[in-house]
């Protein structure tokens, strides 16, 4: 019998399924300025899957970079989590922040996943003075979430068991800012109660993450306008010496950097489930979020359609339930 309580994965408990896109890229962040005549861009975007686990640490250097190149207000392109955090970083700063995008806060991909504190889904660079900035972000990142108030923001600690066959990725773990998995004797939770893993990180209830971080960067003056940027030209058209670009996928066609790529994550959201643990096998993974227990998932680069295969679907569910001993299903009512 598992010490820990079991999730009830029934069809009956399925609120919905749903895919995310995520912006990743070759060679991974991209964090620099380029200049546009008289308008300075700082690009921030190829978080990959860790949106949510860089944003807060890139956000300081972001800052810094428009100290250095211009005064007066910014225009931040995109509103998921990294240009939200942008935005409340600058306008801490005393700037006047305009956010430009088509969709905001928890209308964006940002609002889709878990989040669990992990650089996933991210390029880490060979070269080691760029791997070096990159953990340094990280380790930013994790200071200032563990500083924030915890009901406010939606963050808890939770602990995170693996399988002991699931594959080890050192990059993950070598910024120090969480421990490296543990070896268990035993499974608390699941059928095969064999050897695994365990460790624990930060959780990020996305939805209240993203609406408090949305509502602080109102009260510092940040305004919203809903555009679509899909040019340099609407970029310039913005009349401002100063942009940040978060547009993620976007910057593939506005800024043309080909190195951006997609990869589909497919998701099924059941009803919520107060479970205090994370089940976490590579893409495949269990989230209790406040809002919807998620169960993932998958990477599939090169994929834009926003549709869940039925078939990947079942799969999830399957994988799922096979790793609880919870027997299957006949029929799967995925609704919309």
């Amino acid at each position: 019998m598992s010490e820990l309580p079991v999730p009830d994965l029934s069809d009956a408990r399925i609120l919905r399924t749903i895919a995310g896109i995520r912006p990743c890229r070759r060679g991974g962040l991209r964090l620099e300025p380029e200049r546009f005549g008289d308008t300075t861009v700082i690009h921030n975007y190829g978080h990959g899957g860790c949106g949510i686990t860089l944003a807060m640490g890139c956000a300081p250097a972001v800052a810094d970079l428009a100290d250095r190149h211009a005064d007066g207000p910014v225009a931040v392109l995109g509103a998921g989590v990294v240009g939200l955090a942008s935005a409340f970083e600058l306008a801490s700063r005393g700037r006047r922040v305009r956010v430009v995008a088509e969709r905001i806060g928890t209308g964006t991909t940002s609002a889709i996943a878990g989040a669990i504190w992990l650089p996933t889904g991210l390029d880490f660079p060979d070269d080691q003075a760029a791997r070096d900035r990159l953990n340094g972000f990280l380790r930013t990142s994790a200071a200032r979430l563990r500083s924030f108030d915890a009901t406010q923001w939606g963050i808890e600690t939770l602990p995170v068991y693996e399988p002991a066959c699931a594959p080890y990725h050192g990059e993950l773990f070598e910024s120090g800012t969480i421990e490296d998995p543990a070896p268990i004797e035993s499974l608390p939770v699941g059928v095969e109660r064999g050897p695994g893993k365990v460790f624990e990180t930060l959780f990020v209830h996305t939805t209240r993450f993203l609406r408090t971080l949305r509502a602080r960067c109102a009260s510092l003056g940040v305004t919203f306008e809903q555009r679509t940027i899909g040019s340099i030209e609407d970029v310039l058209a913005l009349d401002t010496r100063l942009v940040v670009n978060c547009l993620a996928l976007g910057s593939r066609d506005v800024f043309g950097d080909d190195a951006m790529y997609p990869a589909r994550g497919v998701l099924v959201h059941l009803e919520p489930q107060d479970l205090g643990y994370i089940v976490h096998d590579g893409y495949k993974y269990m989230f209790p979020r406040e809002d919807a227990l998620i169960l993932g998932g998958t990477f599939e680069p090169g994929v834009v359609d926003p549709t869940p295969p039925e078939e990947t679907v079942r799969e999830i569910l399957a994988h799922h339930r096979a790793f609880f001993g919870l027997a299957a299903c006949d029929s799967h009512a995925a609704r919309a």
